[in-house]
């Protein structure tokens, strides 16, 4: 007896093909030697290249990281440590600096100064030590962007 759902699903492989060989054939001592994907073998002419261009994005995604985590560190920590004081200390928060000013209000503010600044720095910081890796990674890709296949 047959069910409805028995021919859902077909064969993983198809009948009357061949299965795929377990080992790849050899072709002999000649054969040309195949590094992992994405990576050259080390007797090829630019194996170095390669390897140094991975040094160099290696670099580039820790630099960039490192900015990051500093830069969103920055921000949050001291938007946490308003919430926090926010949340546990009301009494302190509530109390008058100046006249009408409150020690909350002076906080809030500060976040956006806190903000503007990690913003800045984020891009300074770019500027000087990510853009430089970046170029260096790009440079030998050839010409990318608007201009990239234009002869001129």
């Amino acid at each position: 007896m047959t069910y409805s759902h028995d021919n859902l699903y077909p064969p993983s492989v198809p009948r009357g093909w061949p299965l795929p060989h377990p080992e790849p054939q050899s072709y002999g001592h000649d054969a040309p030697r195949h590094a992992s994907y994405g990576q050259a073998a080390r007797n090829e002419p630019y194996a170095h290249e390669t390897h140094r261009r991975g040094t160099d994005l290696a670099a580039l995604r820790s630099a960039y990281r490192l900015l990051r985590r500093i830069t969103t560190l920055a921000a949050l920590g001291s938007f946490a440590v308003y919430v926090v004081l926010s949340c546990w200390a009301p009494g302190l928060m509530g109390s008058r600096i100046a006249g009408e000013l409150s020690l909350g209000m002076t906080l809030g503010v500060f976040q956006l100064v806190v903000t503007f600044a990690a913003v800045f720095w984020y891009g300074r910081s770019a500027r000087r030590s990510v853009d430089p890796l970046a170029r260096a990674v790009r440079e030998p890709a050839g010409p990318m962007g608007r201009d990239a296949g234009v002869a001129r």
